[in-house]
């Protein structure tokens, strides 16, 4: 499958002043990431808070200004664009919000919060807009008259679906979906994600599928980035990735993934993940790795092919193989 959206040496700084009198440096939440996702997969961003994830995915959409490194989105660059051109150009990206709820204006009706995007889209015409609306919501498995209705009389499944009402009704190829199955009890989320799979397959979707759950992701995901402190450390095929994990990182998490049983395969990782603003040298892991010698604190390794698809950012992974 072709590539439909890629980030080469993609960096992120947030929070840095300059200024005449004063000068605050920032911190690089995104640094150096490779990213290249195919046109119909459902591609997984996992890790701990603050690892990066929600602003690599701000970045891809332009809501957050990259401050290095290149995007491509069908094969052309959008880096670097003004923010009305870049608008334009990345209107084919769409986000849902990890909460559907504050997403969505308490003051307005349902329909009158879908109709505004269609509005600031270009597509006028009270008609033709509400056409599509009913037509978008059923789609999404809701009743049409729910448009009536205001955000706090929906329930949160519903509200959820409503927030995918609102980026389909501007026909994206690629949505960027966070946290969509957060504080959702299993038949639900259940049925969210079976939603996900027929909107895929109906509109031709491409999803980036940011969660902490591991199981969701094993279950949806075609193939899987994993981040820590701002870098991709490991990234393959999903099925590979969960069942032969390379990185230490990587299995660590799957190792303290909670089970049906309510234990554990293993221990949680120690300590905490370091500050932004004091990234350890060499490998960011280091610090917190059992397999970690001096080298590892000097050389900052890069993704190197493990195998076709599965590429890996530790110097000593193949002694844990």
């Amino acid at each position: 499958m072709p590539e439909i959206l890629g980030a080469s040496g993609l960096s992120v700084e947030l929070g840095a002043r300059r200024g005449l009198l004063r000068h605050r440096p920032g911190v690089r939440a995104v640094d150096g990431v490779e990213l290249s996702v195919r046109e119909g997969e459902t591609f997984g961003i996992v890790g701990e808070s603050g690892c990066g994830k929600t602003t690599l995915a701000r970045a891809l959409l332009g809501l957050q200004r990259e401050s290095g490194g290149e995007i491509r989105l069908e094969g052309r660059s959008v880096s670097g664009l003004a923010p009305r051109e870049a608008r334009r150009v990345r209107e084919a990206v769409q986000y849902v919000h990890q909460d559907p709820g504050a997403a969505l204006d308490p003051w307005w009706r349902v329909g009158a919060t879908l109709a505004e995007g269609l509005s600031i889209h270009g597509i006028p015409g009270r008609a033709e807009q509400q056409a599509r609306i009913a037509e978008t919501l059923a789609a999404v498995g809701l009743d049409p008259a729910l448009a009536e209705r205001y955000p706090h009389e929906l329930s949160g499944g519903q509200q959820r679906r409503v927030g995918l009402a609102r980026i389909l009704l501007l026909r994206p190829k690629v949505v960027i979906l966070d946290e969509p199955t957060a504080g959702l009890d299993l038949s639900v989320q259940a049925a969210v994600l079976r939603l996900l799979r027929d909107l895929r397959a109906r509109f031709g979707l491409t999803y980036i599928f940011i969660s902490h759950d591991l199981s969701v992701v094993r279950r949806v995901c075609d193939r899987v980035a994993v981040m820590y402190l701002g870098r991709v450390v490991e990234q393959g095929p999903a099925e590979t990735l969960f069942a032969a994990p390379g990185h230490p990182y990587t299995r660590a998490l799957l190792a303290a993934a909670p089970r049906l049983d309510g234990t554990q395969t293993g221990p949680a990782l120690p300590g905490d993940p370091p500050s932004l603003r004091a990234v350890p040298s060499g490998c960011r892991f280091h610090p917190r790795c059992g397999l970690a010698t001096p080298d590892c604190a000097a050389r900052d390794p890069a993704l190197e092919d493990a195998a076709p698809g599965h590429r890996i950012a530790c110097l000593r992974w193949r002694d844990a193989a």
